[in-house]
């Protein structure tokens, strides 16, 4: 049989252990709801020289993203940043192909603002695209979409 004083002992190291776990709980639910963007929340979209912001938000209306895109990044609970690249079809492609579809990169991220939080990333690559940055901007539209409607 064991002593009290081995008993008591154990009880005080587990009980220690308690607010440990329910401190990394906590951080692992607060972290949880940084990923989430509920709809309705309002976004700031930074503009890019390419001018591929405005397709951006073009693509976020025809998806019907369900978010507010707003010009001030002030008012805003996210930021959207982007980075694009396109690649005009060659001549050997047009002559021989009959193709002028070019090739587009797009990458974005939502970053939550208050909380800095990146909740959202997105990358595409379209070899063969032929409405060139509208293909590109409304696959990033489509799953920042299903994003929010996953609600992960």
């Amino acid at each position: 049989m064991k002593r009290p004083s081995i008993m008591i002992l154990e009880l005080l190291l587990c009980l220690s252990a308690i607010p440990a776990y329910s401190q990394q709980s906590t951080a692992q639910s607060e972290q949880g709801q940084d990923s989430r963007i509920p709809g309705g929340s309002k976004v700031f979209i930074t503009p890019l020289e390419n001018g591929y912001h405005i397709y951006l938000a073009a693509a976020i209306q025809k998806k019907q993203v369900p978010i507010i895109i707003v010009t001030d990044k002030s008012r805003a609970d996210f930021e959207l940043t982007a980075v694009t690249e396109s690649e005009k079809a060659g001549w050997a492609k047009m002559l021989f192909l009959n193709s002028g579809a070019s090739a587009e990169q797009a990458s974005m991220q939502l970053v939550n603002i208050k909380t800095g939080t990146v909740v959202f990333g997105y990358n595409v690559n379209k070899s063969n695209s032929v409405r060139g940055k509208q293909s590109s901007s409304e696959a990033c539209a489509k799953h920042l979409k299903e994003k929010m409607e996953s609600g992960k």
